[in-house]
């Protein structure tokens, strides 16, 4: 495998610190090649915020390079991809053929491992569940350096502790997952603006059940006014009522994915609360005040951010936290919203959560959940602590893939089926050969 010294962090760029990246250049290298003695945790596009994908001092095995995928059973929509393939390849390679990604959150850049590790989820749980409802069976590299077939009826145990289990249980090496198929690749969106999160929050309850896609953009600075966008993948019927107008094409085309990068020099801290602001403005009233429906395509529904390829480094050298929550009552994340009107919370959206799988460290459950992109100063950490505080007690949870500053107290009480998951964690890695900060920080 090839190895390099490498300083790295979470897309937060917040704490980053020094690991030894080992690539292997096939699904066949990463599952026979030599680990080293010292913890190790697998390793993507490095997309998940905080510090779920690295071990200070420790390695990353990096599955970048392994990217092989194909049919298993084209009718069914099965797919057999290794642990390296990105969303974006699946959505270039089998969009134009009719079929989509069962599950996508808002970037292309994350790989199938890191999916099943933390059983990620979309615009679409409140209608499809999460990543890991859709995996068929996966191959794993156990500590012991055994390889292993997981699915729902073999081995479940082990394979729903695997699902949302962050990399902790071993290494994925690759999965048959089942697409869906649509019936156009335009998507037909439903958008509207509100001045008050109650209305916001009527309206979803009265029509997210109609739309499989379903998010609000939320602006904390502003009062929590809102813009709503819902849709489902377009119909033939529905192509020529849309704009844009399908080409010669046809129904079902490769997205576009044109993307530009900030300029490489050392920028300062772009995302202010001013410029916040000014922004949030314009992109409020940008938005229609009576719902309109518009055709859009897959990247620009879906994968907006991935127009600047490092937006990351606006928050400046400090970095910035995402913090997510999923609590089940409206009046907890009210109450939620309402904090963060002290805070410089500047990317805020807000959805519909369905029904929790059986994965052990899921984070999906029913309820609302909230996604806040935050600077990471003194006063948002301290403040942080104390919403983890209120989610506690409303009986809800935060997302692993996205902290990087959770307590292991208040963790150990968002996940009642944590003793099960230690007890199938210790039973396949004894030594805790798999380790992440996360893991060390929070106790896993």
């Amino acid at each position: 495998m090839k190895t390099s010294h490498d300083t790295v962090s979470g897309w937060g760029q917040f704490r980053p610190v020094p690991v030894t990246s080992l690539a292997p250049d096939s699904v066949h290298e990463m599952s026979v090649a030599s680990l080293p003695d010292e913890r190790v945790i697998a390793r993507g596009l490095g997309r998940s915020y905080g510090d779920a994908a690295h071990r200070r001092d420790g390695s990353a095995i990096v599955t970048t390079a392994c990217t092989e995928l194909d049919w298993v059973d084209r009718a069914g929509g099965l797919v057999r991809v290794d642990a390296g393939v990105t969303i974006g390849q699946l959505i270039d390679r089998f969009t134009p053929q009719g079929w989509f990604v069962p599950v996508t959150p808002g970037t292309r850049q994350v790989t199938v491992g890191g999916a099943i590790a933390a059983d990620i989820h979309g615009k679409n749980h409140h209608h499809d569940g999460s990543f890991g409802d859709h995996v068929i069976s996966m191959r794993v590299r156990l500590a012991n350096d055994e390889k292993i077939v997981l699915s729902p009826s073999q081995h479940p145990d082990l394979f729903w502790a695997t699902v949302g289990g962050m990399g902790l249980t071993g290494i994925v090496l690759d999965a048959v997952i089942r697409l869906v198929p649509i019936p156009t690749t335009t998507v037909a969106v439903e958008t509207q603006r509100f001045s008050s999160l109650s209305d916001l929050v009527a309206e979803m309850e009265r029509t997210d059940t109609s739309h499989a896609f379903s998010v609000a953009w939320v602006d904390l600075l502003g009062g929590a006014r809102s813009v709503l966008t819902q849709g489902s993948f377009a119909s033939t019927d529905q192509l020529a009522e849309l704009a844009p107008v399908p080409d010669a094409a046809g129904a079902f085309r490769r997205p576009p994915t044109m993307a530009v990068g900030l300029p490489r020099f050392r920028l300062p801290r772009v995302a202010t609360t001013p410029s916040i602001k000014l922004f949030n403005e314009l992109w409020w009233r940008k938005a229609p005040a009576e719902l309109i429906t518009t055709g859009e395509s897959i990247t620009a529904f879906f994968h907006p951010l991935d127009a600047i390829t490092d937006w990351n480094r606006v928050y400046g050298s400090r970095g910035f936290v995402q913090w997510q929550c999923v609590v089940p009552e409206n009046q907890a994340m009210y109450e939620i919203v309402e904090r963060f009107a002290a805070l410089p919370a500047y990317f805020s959206v807000l959805k519909r959560l369905g029904p929790t799988n059986a994965g052990l460290l899921s984070f999906p459950d029913s309820g609302w959940t909230l996604a806040v992109d935050l600077p990471a100063t003194s006063k948002v950490l301290v403040a942080l602590d104390e919403l983890d505080q209120l989610v506690v007690d409303a009986n809800g949870r935060n997302y692993l893939a996205k902290d990087a500053t959770l307590t292991r107290a208040s963790f150990e009480r968002m996940y009642p089926r944590l003793p099960e998951f230690r007890t199938i964690r210790n039973q396949v890695d004894p030594t805790h050969r798999f380790a992440s900060d996360l893991s060390e920080r929070l106790g896993l």
